[in-house]
């Protein structure tokens, strides 16, 4: 397995080079399999914060490109399931366009949309900042996030999270962190002779740790490592208010 220690700038640059994959699966894919899968693409496909915990406000909006995912052993037995996969660094990523919009009563709302070897994902979320920002006093804000895969490989891949983000700013960075739990179901169906259809879920207690880094007026920078029960690492590049 490659190490995950690549500048995070490099998994950002090489997010364009992802090829589209086709799935299948052969004699020996076992339940376990699933599980692995079911846990490894609901790292990728889930919605990274790559936000503070300070509401937008009416006039806020944030358009950023992004990529990431968690680190995977490629050595592992449902590896060989997955045709032309992609991996940075040791990464198995998603790249995803997210755009968000502040609006009244603290609320944010926002959405995803990105791929996975050629298959699409999108996503949504909402935050509510109920503590804002004080000179001594961090933000504090509750996100909920759903996201689904369209996937040739599962007949369906579902993940919802539920999460407490704290953060706090300075002139040039804010950083921020975040602990939640996720949740992801998988379904498919394998076996021979006749395939049958099998459902897998898994879910856990998920910690966050990120920064956002404001370049220009308009113009950020975010990175976050995300642990599951792997880690997980998410950049992304964009403008917001």
């Amino acid at each position: 397995m490659k190490r995950l220690g690549v500048p995070l700038v490099v998994l950002a640059l090489s997010a364009g080079l992802a090829h589209a994959g086709n799935f299948g699966l052969g004699q020996g894919f076992t339940q376990a399999d699933l599980d692995s899968i079911t846990e490894a693409l609901g790292d990728v496909v889930s919605f990274p914060n790559l936000a503070t915990a300070t509401p937008g406000g009416v006039t806020g909006f944030q358009i950023l490109g992004a990529a990431g995912g968690p680190e995977v052993h490629t050595s592992t037995h449902w590896w060989q399931y997955v045709s032309h996969a992609n991996t940075v660094g040791g990464v198995l990523f998603g790249q995803r366009v997210i755009v968000r919009k502040g609006l009244p009563f603290n609320l944010d709302v926002g959405v995803q949309v990105g791929k996975v070897f050629g298959n699409q994902f999108w996503g949504a979320d909402a935050r509510w900042a109920f503590v804002e920002s004080g000179a001594l006093s961090p933000a504090m804000a509750l996100r909920v996030t759903y996201s689904r895969l369209s996937s040739s490989l599962l007949d369906r891949l579902e993940v919802a999270e539920g999460q407490l983000v704290v953060s706090t700013g300075f002139p040039l960075v804010s950083p921020y962190g975040a602990i939640g739990y996720r949740r992801a179901s998988g379904r498919a169906s394998f076996g021979d002779p006749v395939p049958l259809a099998y459902s897998s879920t898994t879910s856990g207690v998920t910690a966050t740790v990120g920064a956002r880094l404001g370049l220009l007026p308009f113009l950020q920078v975010i990175g976050e490592v995300r642990r599951t029960t792997t880690t997980c690492v998410f950049v992304g590049a964009g403008v917001g208010l």
